[in-house]
């Protein structure tokens, strides 16, 4: 299950850079045009965050990619190519993060400060990135149903 959601976890950072490093943006939904695929993405996004984002939009080789920010929060969204939300990411601050997830980090980790939060929804599934760090060394934590890990870090 762990390495489920380890590769579930890389892979979304793969396909999250690579969009970022398209040059093929499409401003708005509209830029989408006709193609059905890219319609049904649109509205699966739509009926997720709602209409009025000023989303941007990505063709990406395996599909779409969209993202928008709102209140602090970076909200990004792949799709396959057949426009069916393949996961979505939120990233955000400690203050946003679940109190419960963040009890469970601090409880281990209470010298350290979160840095930044990376939450990763696929189906039903839900999983947290938390960065933290203490001045010379930083941890990423995997956090999933009251579980956690150290996906990568600095020490030694």
């Amino acid at each position: 299950m762990k390495k489920i959601i380890s590769i579930l976890v890389i892979t979304c950072f793969y396909f999250a850079s690579y969009a970022q490093m398209s040059n093929d943006v499409l401003v708005s939904a509209r830029g989408l045009g006709s193609d059905r695929a890219a319609i049904k993405a649109a509205r699966e996004f739509w009926k997720k965050y709602g209409a009025g984002k000023d989303e941007s939009w990505y063709k990406l080789e395996a599909g779409y990619f969209a993202e928008f920010s709102e209140g602090g929060i970076k909200y990004k969204s792949v799709f396959d190519r057949k426009g069916n939300l393949l996961y979505s990411m939120k990233e955000y601050s400690e203050k946003e993060l679940p109190k419960e997830v963040r009890a469970l980090v601090k409880s281990t980790y209470y010298d350290y400060s979160i840095g930044w939060v990376k939450e990763v929804s696929q189906n039903q599934t839900v999983v947290y990135v938390v960065h933290i760090a203490d001045g010379q060394n930083w941890k990423d934590l995997l956090v999933q149903d009251g579980e956690m890990e150290v996906q990568y870090s600095n020490e030694l």
